[in-house]
């Protein structure tokens, strides 16, 4: 095959994916492994990691090893046609989820995908957790499924992440307008004991207690105006 025919269907997936393509989206095109490696070896492409390339000339962005990871839990169906809730797919979450949302400095370089059954990845710098999202779970930055900032923060309280991390987050998405901390209070009840708090379902007094880790309140963060976004 020619490079010219090549890239030409290449360009049809990398143009809508962030400039990626997996090498099994490329063989259901016609563009075979040989063909593949050759544009490799001519600079057209990089592979990022096992199973997928990104077009040399595409725009890197930070979340390209989230989108490259989430690419591939359904590698052969182009990402246009995959539904928000994907059965063979997942979503960006947890510690992933609050990088995207530019939330905390949670330090983990593992890429966190939540997938609605039970799947395992060889990759060591991916994670995959199982639970069975909702739609009002699920938000997208630049096209790719991500956990909202409210779920974010939840499953992270699941994980025991560190009170002063997760504070953090709770406080810049506050101030960012991703979640309102009346709605936080009463969605973090469940959590309240395993961060020592000995009210159970006492939202409120969790919210407190994690905020004053980095002195802050409920009542405090509450007042604070919310910060106009560039």
């Amino acid at each position: 095959m020619k490079t010219s025919d090549a890239l030409l269907l290449l360009s049809a997936f990398t143009s809508a994916q962030w400039g990626l393509v997996t090498s099994r989206q490329a063989k259901g095109a016609g563009v075979d492994g040989v063909t593949l490696h050759r544009l490799e070896k001519a600079g057209h492409f990089d592979r990022v990691r096992h199973g997928v390339y990104a077009a040399t000339i595409a725009v890197v962005t930070e979340a390209r090893n989230e989108q490259a990871a989430w690419l591939m839990l359904n590698a052969a169906e182009p990402a246009w046609k995959r539904p928000l809730l994907e059965p063979a797919g997942g979503v960006i979450s947890h510690g992933s989820a609050a990088r995207l949302h530019g939330l905390g400095e949670l330090v983990d370089d593992r890429v966190v995908l939540t997938t609605p059954r039970r799947r395992t990845s060889r990759d060591p710098n991916v994670r995959l957790m199982t639970a069975e999202l909702l739609e009002d779970d699920v938000t997208t930055i630049d096209g790719l499924p991500v956990t909202t900032a409210l779920r974010t923060i939840l499953d992270l309280l699941d994980q025991r992440t560190d009170g002063s991390h997760i504070a953090t987050i709770i406080q810049e998405a506050v101030e960012a307008d991703l979640v309102r901390i009346d709605v936080l209070a009463e969605r973090i009840g469940p959590y309240a004991l395993r961060y020592g708090v000995r009210r159970p379902e006492d939202g409120g007094a969790l919210l407190d207690h994690l905020l004053a880790e980095i002195g802050n309140s409920a009542a405090r963060l509450a007042r604070q105006p919310t910060p106009l976004r560039p």
